[in-house]
């Protein structure tokens, strides 16, 4: 299988950190600075998140300052950065910026939704003690402002996408398979065929499930 160019990229920086460990020094450098070359390293420090999460992690209050940032991509890419870097949280530093992390679901703008949302499935499966957690703030995504009724839709496709990597979550909370199966019938055919998908997973057909009456959270 052909690799993508973001694969390509990723291999291509684990070697470039492999040959010199500095690489790592001077990206953070470049995020502390200002202008597109900040910009650059943020992307850089996002594909190196993935490819290697540890050696980011002895830096993880630098991704965490990015959830202050009054940058949208500089937001972004520490979002996706703290989900990989949770994979390494040895001494669960996540537990201190969840709060943070899951309040830009109320900024109104969907990239920043999405982002959230389809990043938390990685967050959840590596902390099955923040699970719970994790899928309550999901679970608003019905009820966070958004531009528009499809931009919603969209969204509902990226809680999908974050249940997909933990989703024994449906066997455990029936408010959570309700969503799913009210995803799958969704106007919009990728929402539906993620939920579909789901379903099938959790033995629940599209067909055969009805949703449940919803349980009350307890409020916070």
């Amino acid at each position: 299988m052909r690799k993508s160019r973001r694969d390509e990229a990723v291999a291509a920086l684990k070697r470039e950190i492999a040959d010199d460990p500095a690489v790592i020094d001077s990206l953070l450098a470049e995020l502390g600075g200002q202008g597109a070359a900040r910009l650059k390293a943020a992307n850089k420090l996002q594909l190196i998140s993935q490819a290697n999460p540890a050696v980011l992690y002895p830096h993880f209050q630098v991704f965490a300052r990015l959830l202050e940032s009054s940058s949208s991509v500089l937001l972004w890419n520490g979002i996706i950065i703290l989900s990989y870097l949770a994979t390494v949280d040895t001494e669960r530093q996540f537990d201190a910026v969840l709060d943070r992390y899951y309040a830009h679901l109320r900024d109104g703008k969907l990239v920043t939704a999405a982002n959230i949302l389809g990043n938390s499935g990685r967050i959840a499966a590596c902390r099955p003690d923040l699970a719970g957690r994790i899928t309550a703030e999901l679970l608003k995504v019905d009820g966070i402002p958004l531009p528009s009724a499809e931009c919603r839709e969209v969204a509902r496709g990226s809680v999908l996408t974050a249940f997909a990597q933990y989703p024994h979550i449906l066997k455990q909370d029936r408010e959570a398979l309700d969503f799913v199966v009210r995803c799958a019938a969704s106007h919009r055919p990728a929402v539906k065929r993620q939920a579909e998908a789901l379903l099938t997973r959790s033995r629940a057909p599209a067909a055969e499930a009805q949703p449940a009456e919803r349980p009350q959270r307890a409020s916070r």
